[in-house]
């Protein structure tokens, strides 16, 4: 029993690690969406069947020390489910995408479903932040500073996330909106990388450079 217990809790923390990963800005979020605790459990239970599988046929792996075996069977088992529960059988053409058949086909649909329920929570939230980190903030005078200081603050962020972010902030330089407009959309993507508290703390400290001067008004 208590292999099986291990197994679930492996196999668990591997579908928590995946969640995060997607939801750095506010991990805590996933606590009261009801697909992502589906989707935690699923991963549990793939363990759990993938250990009793191993059990049933007595595959060892060719270890022959009792302890070591069901250990080596107990990581299989964990982490070795996700991989065949992230696979698909055969691909089928839809129109003009390619529709993956199989195991995960379900775990798609419940990072689906997890990704709409994330948003919609904290859509409201992100609203009124952006929007007062980003009060008084010039996009033109922060589109390089203010990207730039997170990214060194944070200093782990992959090169791939740098390049996205860096080629989103381009296409707002180039849009149609207000400068205003665009400082918002700014702070919405800056979150998605450091979140909200590095945000501000970065605000906060570059404000008097990212901010337009005011005029002083004449003494008469």
């Amino acid at each position: 029993m208590t292999g099986y217990l291990v197994t679930v809790s492996l196999a668990c923390l591997v579908g928590v690690a995946e969640l995060v990963s997607r939801y750095r800005d506010r991990p805590m979020t996933l606590v009261r969406v009801p697909s992502t605790w589906a989707y935690v459990l699923i991963n549990g239970a793939a363990g759990a069947g993938s250990l009793l599988i191993l059990h049933t046929f007595g595959w060892k792996f060719g270890v022959k020390s009792p302890d070591v075996a069901g250990a080596t069977q107990i990581l299989v088992a964990s982490l070795g489910s996700m991989m065949v529960f992230r696979s698909a059988v055969f691909t089928v053409r839809v129109g003009d995408e390619d529709v993956a058949v199989g195991p995960s086909t379900l775990l798609t649909s419940l990072l689906s479903a997890a990704d709409r329920g994330v948003d919609r929570m904290q859509a409201k939230t992100r609203a009124a932040e952006a929007g007062q980190i980003m009060r008084e903030v010039s996009f033109a005078e922060a589109k390089l500073a203010l990207p730039t200081y997170c990214l060194g603050l944070l200093q782990n962020v992959p090169a791939e996330d740098q390049a996205a972010l860096r080629t989103a902030v381009e296409a707002l330089a180039g849009s149609d909106m207000t400068d205003r407009q665009r400082a918002l959309n700014l702070g919405l993507l800056l979150m998605n990388v450091a979140g909200p508290d590095v945000l501000r703390a970065a605000v906060d400290t570059m404000r008097e450079e990212i901010t337009p001067e005011r005029e002083t008004p004449a003494l008469a």
